[in-house]
C-alpha cells in the first residue's frame, strides 16, 4: 500500500539516490528544482510521507497540526489581520486539548501548495488551510494527501477535499433582510467577489432582493480587497461620483469599520445616513463607534470543527464538508439607541 513504500522505493522510482530524495522532502537548495518537483510529485500521489525525527518514524505521528495561511500579496492583509488572529487562536486552542501542537505556515506564493512539505516531511500529521481562492484546482489535485487536509472557505462546488465554512449565502441574505427591514432601499455592497465566500455573500445579497421585491442596482458595489487599504479612499470616490446609497454590507468587519469611518470623512452620519452592516463578529466589532452590526460566522466553532475533522480523517473516518450556522448581530451601526 502507498503508505508503507520506503525511501529506497521513491529513491527508485525517481531514478535518483535516497540522499537526493531525503534532500528533497526536506526542500534542500543543494537538489535541483525539476528533481525536487518530481520527487515531492511521487511522493504527493502516493501519499508517502518521511517524518521529521526517530521518534515520529516509530509513532508515525508528529503530534502536531499544520496551519496554512495562504495571504494574497493583492489583498493587501498580514497576520495581524483580527479574523485570521482569532481562527488561528480557535483552531490552536482546539488542538491543545487534544493534545497536538499548531504549526503556522504562510507559503510564499499561490503557484505551488509548499505546505505539502509539511506532511511530505512529517513535521504535521495534517493541514488546515484557510482559503482557497486560486488554489480549488490543485487542492482537488492532491490525491491521497486529501484525507489528510481540511479547507476553511465557501463550498460553491463539489471539492474532492474536505471543506468547513460558514453559510455565507444565508449570511449574505440576512444583512440585506435586516437593512431593508429598517427602510434602507439602496445597499452598497463592499468585498472582493473574487473570492469564493465573498462571492456567496453576494448571492445572498442578490437573493434577498429578490425575495423582498426590491429592485436590484448591480452597481452598487465595489470589489474592495478585504486588507481595507484602498475602501477609504474608494468609497470616497463613490460618494462624490453622486451616487446614492442608504445603507453598506461590507463582506468582512475590518472593511464595514472601514467603511464607517470613510462615511464620517465624507460628513455622513451612521447609522442615521448610512447603516452599516459586517461580517465575521470579530471582536472589535462590539468596540467599534458606533458598535457594528454584522453577521457572526462563529469563528470559535469553526475552529473547533476544522480540527474535529482533521483528526477524523487521521483515524481513517469518513467526514462530509460542513456549513456552520450564520446569525444576525444587530448593534449600533444599523440601528440608533
Amino acid at each position: 500500500m502507498a503508505q508503507k513504500m520506503t525511501m529506497a522505493e521513491l529513491a527508485r522510482r525517481a531514478g535518483v539516490d535516497m540522499s537526493t530524495v531525503s534532500r528533497a522532502l526536506n526542500d534542500s537548495p543543494l537538489v535541483k528544482e525539476k528533481t525536487k518537483a518530481e520527487i515531492l510529485k511521487i511522493a504527493r500521489e502516493t501519499g508517502y510521507a518521511v517524518n521529521a525525527s526517530a521518534r515520529n518514524l516509530r509513532r508515525r505521528s508528529a503530534d502536531a497540526i499544520g496551519m496554512v495561511i495562504p495571504l494574497r500579496p493583492e489583498s493587501g492583509q498580514t497576520l495581524s489581520d483580527p479574523f485570521f488572529l482569532e481562527m488561528v487562536g480557535a483552531v490552536s486552542q482546539a488542538a491543545s486539548e487534544r493534545g497536538y501542537d499548531l504549526i503556522i505556515n504562510v507559503p510564499k506564493d499561490t503557484e505551488t501548495i509548499a505546505e505539502q512539505r509539511l506532511l511530505q516531511t512529517g513535521k504535521a500529521d495534517g493541514l488546515i488551510i484557510i482559503g482557497q481562492a486560486g488554489r480549488s484546482t490543485r487542492l482537488d489535485a492532491l490525491g491521497p494527501l486529501a484525507k489528510k487536509v481540511v479547507v476553511w472557505g465557501g463550498r460553491d462546488a463539489p471539492t474532492k477535499y474536505t471543506l468547513v465554512g460558514s453559510d455565507n449565502k444565508e449570511g449574505g441574505r440576512l444583512a440585506a433582510e435586516h437593512l431593508m427591514s429598517i427602510g434602507r432601499k439602496r445597499i452598497l455592497f463592499l468585498g472582493p467577489l473574487s473570492l469564493p465566500e465573498v462571492a456567496l455573500r453576494y448571492e445572498g445579497f442578490e437573493v434577498a432582493h429578490t425575495s423582498q421585491g426590491l429592485p436590484f442596482d448591480p452597481e452598487l458595489k465595489l470589489d474592495v480587497e478585504f486588507g481595507g487599504s484602498a475602501v477609504f479612499q474608494d468609497l470616497r470616490a463613490f460618494i462624490e461620483q453622486g451616487h446614492p446609497f442608504d445603507a453598506v454590507f461590507a463582506a468582512s468587519d475590518v472593511l464595514a469599520m472601514t467603511a464607517i469611518m470613510a462615511l464620517r470623512a465624507a460628513g455622513r452620519s451612521v447609522p442615521d445616513d448610512v447603516a452599516v452592516v459586517g461580517y465575521d463578529n470579530i471582536g472589535q466589532a462590539q468596540l467599534s463607534t458606533p458598535p457594528l452590526t454584522t453577521i457572526d460566522q462563529n469563528i470559535k466553532a469553526g475552529g473547533e470543527m476544522l480540527v474535529e475533522l482533521l483528526l477524523k480523517q487521521l483515524a481513517g473516518e469518513e467526514v462530509t464538508s460542513q456549513l456552520m450556522p450564520t446569525r444576525l448581530i444587530v448593534r449600533g451601526s444599523s440601528v440608533a439607541d
